[in-house]
C-alpha cells in the first residue's frame, strides 16, 4: 500500500491534525534545522527546558535514519551547553515510544515525531530505570540506534555522566514515566500534567534566554567552522 512505498529514511507523511507537524505556538521554536526544531517544552519542571523534534514523523530518536545522525548530535551537544551555560546542569532522557506524551483523544496515542527533552536539573533519571528493567549503557547515539534497529522496542533512556542508559519496556508502561519521577524528584509532583500547568510565564523566560545562548553557541561554531550543520540557521 502507500505506506509501504514511502522511503522511510524521509520520514511518514504529515498528518493535518499533528500538534508537531503544524506547531500551534511557533514562538516556542528556538532555532530549526534541516530536519528538526529545537523548541521550548511545555509545563517546564524548570526554567529553559527544551526539546529536539524531528520535523518528519520518525517514531523515536532510534529510529533517525544515519543521515540525520550528525545534525542531531551537534544540536544535542548544543542545547546541552547552552542549558549549562545558562542553568548549570542539563539532563537528556527519552520516551522511545513508551508512556504517551499526548493527552488521551488527540488522534496519536504516542507522539510520531521523536522528541529528545532536555531538562536543566540535577536529578539522576538513569539509576530509576535501570532499577525497574533491565538496562544497558551506550556510549553513542549510533550505538541506540544499532539496538534499536535489532528489536524495534519500546524504551527509556537518560544520560548518566557521559553515558545513555537505555532500557526495552512492556509495550505499556505508565504514562509520562520519567518526568514523574523528574517531578517528584524536584519537589513538584502535581506538575507531572503538562496540560494542566503549562506554566507559560517559565516558558517564555526560558525562551528568551535559551533562544539567546543557543545563537551565540551555534553563530560561534559555524564561524569557526565546527557546525555538524552548516544549514543551521535562526528561525
Amino acid at each position: 500500500g502507500h505506506m509501504d512505498e514511502l522511503d522511510m529514511s524521509s520520514g511518514r507523511p504529515e498528518l493535518l491534525d499533528c500538534r508537531f507537524c503544524h506547531p500551534p505556538e511557533p514562538w516556542r521554536i528556538i532555532r530549526s534545522t534541516l530536519h528538526f526544531n529545537v523548541q521550548m517544552g511545555l509545563g517546564p519542571l524548570a526554567e529553559g527546558y527544551a526539546l529536539i523534534l524531528s520535523k518528519r514523523h520518525f517514531s523515536c530518536c532510534a529510529e533517525l535514519p544515519q543521515s540525520h545522525i550528525a545534525e542531531f548530535e551537534y544540536l544535542v551537544r548544543t542545547v546541552r551547553q547552552a542549558q549549562i551555560n545558562l542553568y548549570g546542569k542539563s539532563l537528556m532522557f527519552e520516551h522511545g515510544r513508551s508512556g504517551a506524551c499526548l493527552p488521551p483523544g488527540n488522534g496519536e496515542d504516542l507522539c510520531y515525531h521523536a522528541h529528545l527533552h532536555f531538562l536543566p536539573a540535577a536529578i539522576n533519571l538513569a539509576d530509576s530505570i535501570s532499577r525497574d528493567f533491565p538496562a544497558a549503557t551506550f556510549d553513542t547515539w549510533q550505538a541506540v540506534c544499532s539496538r534499536y534497529a535489532l528489536t524495534g522496542r519500546p524504551y527509556l533512556l537518560a544520560e548518566k555522566g557521559r553515558g545513555i542508559v537505555f532500557a526495552e519496556t512492556p509495550d505499556r508502561i505508565r504514562s509520562r514515566y520519567l518526568r514523574r519521577i523528574a517531578a517528584a524528584a524536584l519537589d513538584k509532583p502535581e506538575l507531572e500534567d503538562w496540560v494542566a500547568f503549562p506554566s507559560y510565564s517559565v516558558v517564555r523566560a526560558g525562551r528568551d534566554r535559551m533562544a539567546m545562548e543557543l545563537n551565540r553557541l551555534i553563530e560561534g561554531s559555524v564561524q569557526d567552522g565546527t557546525a555538524a550543520s552548516p544549514e543551521s540557521r535562526a528561525v
